[in-house]
């Protein structure tokens, strides 16, 4: 995608997933936007799994997503993910910066600007993108993660916690793909 090269040029992981939607682009777009967590499968029990630690190390009741939240209002409120790009009817780049192997995840929320410009050592910086890509048949929905680690130190810690949650962060890539044409398809019918 154009604009991961824009925000996120060099990085050490990478993932991504496509799915056809049987329509237009900014119907497909709205759709991903609109997913909630009642609309995926896999999605509360890996969020609800990957709080345990922060829920028992913690006085303070921890937020889980609600079944009305918006998921990607559940991403900027409870990992500290924050919008780099937002075309209502199109793409949308969420970025991140942090030290997710911590046992307490730590997050920063950065300005798109601030984003751009991070590199303090130890830490990580991805981002999340969707892109809605008109075909014969429908749209191409399509979702990249990438991330960078800021150093060496950064990136020898990470490299165990990508290894252990990648296949369930691409899980969640598919279940979402997977409720957005679901969505987008009850929206079309009369």
């Amino acid at each position: 995608m154009a604009g991961c090269d824009h925000w996120l040029p060099r990085y050490h992981w990478r993932t991504h997933q496509d799915r056809t939607v049987p329509a237009p682009p900014a119907a497909a777009a709205r759709a991903v936007r609109e997913v909630r967590p009642g609309d995926m499968y896999a999605l509360r029990p890996l969020v609800f799994v990957r709080s345990v630690p922060a829920r028992l190390t913690s006085r303070k009741k921890e937020r889980f997503l609600a079944k009305e939240d918006r998921v990607i209002q559940g991403l900027y409120e409870g990992v500290g993910a924050f919008p780099l790009l937002d075309e209502p009817e199109g793409d949308l780049i969420v970025g991140f910066v942090g030290r997710p192997w911590k046992l307490r995840q730590e997050w920063l929320t950065l300005t798109p600007e601030q984003y751009r410009e991070f590199d303090e050592p130890g830490h990580i910086k991805g981002l999340m993108a969707f892109s809605a890509t008109g075909r014969e048949g429908g749209t191409a929905l399509h979702t990249e993660t990438r991330v960078y680690g800021t150093d060496r130190a950064a990136v020898r810690r990470f490299r165990p916690y990508w290894l252990l949650i990648e296949p369930f962060s691409s899980l969640i890539r598919h279940d979402w793909l997977a409720a957005a044409d679901r969505n987008a398809r009850s929206a079309a019918r009369p």
